[in-house]
């Protein structure tokens, strides 16, 4: 019988950060006031108080009050308000 044989990410072969991989959101959270994403995949649903970006194989979900996109561009969405949680589902 054959062993299943796992493939390694190259950023994993390699030791390189996953953001060198072209198309991987990177999100930096700013103090409780402000999320930068950065490669989104587009918006999936957007209100005050709950926002969802799209990844390459996941959903950002940004909760919290009086939540508005400050920027956003084909690259990057700038999320700013009271920031309760950020998840990936």
């Amino acid at each position: 019988m054959k062993k299943a044989v796992r493939k390694r990410p190259v950023t994993e072969l390699f030791d390189l950060p996953a953001e060198l991989v072209p198309g991987v959101p990177k999100l930096t959270l700013s103090g409780g006031s402000e999320v930068l994403i950065e490669n989104h995949g587009g918006l999936k649903s957007y209100s005050r108080d709950c926002i969802e970006v799209r990844g390459r194989d996941i959903v950002m979900q940004i909760r919290g009050e009086d939540l508005e996109l400050a920027a956003m561009t084909k690259a990057d969405i700038v999320v700013r308000g009271i920031i309760v949680a950020v998840e990936l589902c």
